[in-house]
């Protein structure tokens, strides 16, 4: 191989890695729910749903329990062992198979390095991931705020990485959720 396809190949790797899809998260809620009336909650893992035998593994579905846990506590509401709780709060992962693609067929003015002006199309494969959480009322168990994640949240290597990223993804989700018990939701923006 020429030093000029190392550089080359070196160059589409990077566009590539550069332009793995980021973790883009978004939320919806009930605007007829007054929320000041919700103190308590319990989690729960929507066990139907968490089908994925990577994403929504047990160690996954705990990493997430434990980072919806500690937002909501952060926010103001209580956890409920025993007993009743306001708000049921639900989550399921899932996975699909993606696929990438990116032409490059401009001019550029280093396109004698390259060889000349052409037509490369470059695809990757990947696996896109979505953390869905579902905040319902307890009494109707109506839906009254829904957030998700979607993007690629096992590809990190280690262990460690795959806390993190786990963690600042529910974070990133919960954040739109209002801030404590008895704040209504233009409060949380």
């Amino acid at each position: 191989m020429t030093l000029k396809g190392i550089i080359s190949s070196l160059f589409v790797v990077g566009t590539l890695a550069s332009c793995a899809p980021a973790i883009t998260v978004k939320y919806d809620y009930d605007p007829k729910v007054n929320v000041r009336q919700f103190t308590t909650y319990r989690i729960e893992a929507d066990r139907q749903r968490n089908a994925d035998p990577i994403v929504g593994s047990n160690l996954n579905q705990r990493r997430i329990a434990d980072a919806l846990d500690q937002s909501l506590k952060a926010r103001g509401y209580k956890p409920v062992t025993q007993g009743e709780a306001d708000l049921v709060v639900r989550f399921f992962t899932d996975s699909r198979d993606r696929q990438q693609i990116q032409s490059n067929n401009m001019y550029s003015p280093y396109s004698w390095w390259y060889g000349g002006m052409g037509n490369n199309v470059y695809s990757r494969q990947y696996e896109e991931n979505r953390v869905v959480v579902n905040v319902s009322d307890a009494r109707t168990n109506d839906i009254i705020w829904q957030g998700w994640a979607t993007g690629q949240l096992n590809n990190r290597n280690k262990e460690r990485d795959r806390d993190q990223t786990f963690r600042e993804t529910v974070a990133n989700i919960m954040k739109n959720f209002p801030e404590s018990a008895g704040q209504d939701y233009g409060a949380a923006r």
